[in-house]
C-alpha cells in the first residue's frame, strides 16, 4: 500500500468503520460502511444483521446517501 492515499476513515466507538474514496474511473464518491457484532447463533445472526442494517441506514442518513 502506498505511504499516502485518497482515502478518508472514520471510527465510531461501537466499531463501525466509514471509508471514503473517490472513484477511480468515474466522477463520484464512493462509501464503503463496515459494522461489526458478535454472534454465535443464527438467532445472533439475525439480529446483528438487523442491527448492523440499522446502522448502516442511520450512517447513510447522516451523510446524506
Amino acid at each position: 500500500m502506498p505511504a499516502t492515499s485518497n482515502v478518508l476513515q472514520y471510527f465510531t466507538k461501537d466499531g463501525t468503520k466509514i471509508s471514503v474514496r473517490p472513484s477511480g474511473t468515474e466522477p463520484k464518491i464512493k462509501f464503503y460502511i463496515e459494522v461489526r457484532g458478535d454472534m454465535k447463533t443464527r438467532a445472533d445472526y439475525d439480529a446483528a444483521d438487523a442491527a448492523a442494517n440499522k446502522k448502516i441506514e442511520a450512517a447513510r442518513a447522516s451523510l446524506g446517501v
